[in-house]
């Protein structure tokens, strides 16, 4: 089993678990268009302009998809991968592969039904991360903007998938005690942060110095997501080197 096998059995599951989330998603915009018009979610100002109220945001949904599938697909690939013949490096570039094709088929759907509903009166505003970024909560409606909304939303999905394949690999490599240390450290590691921030000038500053060079453009904040896609999928590879291939308990 080398990398086309291994590669065309994950898209296929992607693919229908994409369907579904785009389904959903349509048919929360279509049911919050029914919500606005039925029970009249509008205001009237007094020079008689008609102000729109509710959104439906596309991209938060789709990177938290692809969170989880970086979690619950990438060792399904490493057990399928051993017992068919395939090396670990095959399964673990046919999955990154296969979550690279998944994020680039939903970005464009965005794309495709904005293009969509903005040739349509509606009283819903189709808003991403991008558009709250950068276009002050309004919907893209230019080439640009949807490109712009559509790259964004791909790397996004890309570092968060890679996010959810390390904590996938390193939680099967750690032991019980290893797990509960892994999971109160992180959330301890936060705190501190936090605090070192408040406490300490000179930290709250670097951090806040670093945050504002990161979202002072879309490229910068671009660049930052393929930073942190990169470097999760390079760490989880390392571990994919050394992890004992069990079984599904």
């Amino acid at each position: 089993m080398r990398f086309l096998p291994t590669f065309k059995y994950r898209l296929r599951d992607c693919m229908w678990s994409m369907l579904v989330i785009v389904i959903v998603m349509i048919a929360l915009t279509l049911l919050t268009q029914f919500g606005v018009t039925t029970f009249g979610a509008y205001t009237t100002t007094e020079d008689g302009y008609t102000e729109t109220t509710s959104t439906m945001n596309f991209t938060m949904p789709y990177v938290i998809f692809m969170l989880v599938l970086g979690i619950v697909t990438v060792r399904e690939d490493m057990r399928i991968g051993i017992q068919n013949g395939a090396s670990r490096r095959t399964s673990f570039l046919a999955n990154i592969s296969c979550m690279a094709v998944t994020s680039l088929c939903l970005s464009l759907t965005t794309i495709i039904f904005y293009t969509v509903w903005n040739t349509l009166d509606t009283g819903v505003v189709l808003i991403d991360f991008y558009s709250m970024m950068y276009l002050g909560n309004f919907s893209p409606s230019t080439v640009e903007t949807m490109l712009m909304s559509a790259v964004m939303t791909f790397v996004f999905s890309m570092a968060f998938a890679a996010i959810g394949c390390f904590m996938s690999l390193m939680y099967w490599r750690l032991n019980k005690i290893g797990k509960w240390v892994v999971s109160i450290g992180m959330g301890a590691a936060v705190i501190l942060l936090i605090n070192a921030g408040a406490a300490f000038y000179s930290v709250g500053e670097i951090v806040a110095r670093f945050a504002r060079f990161i979202v002072e453009t879309p490229w910068n904040l671009n660049g930052f997501f393929v930073v942190l896609a990169v470097a999760f999928y390079i760490f989880s590879m390392l571990l994919v080197r050394r992890n004992n291939i069990t079984a599904a308990v």
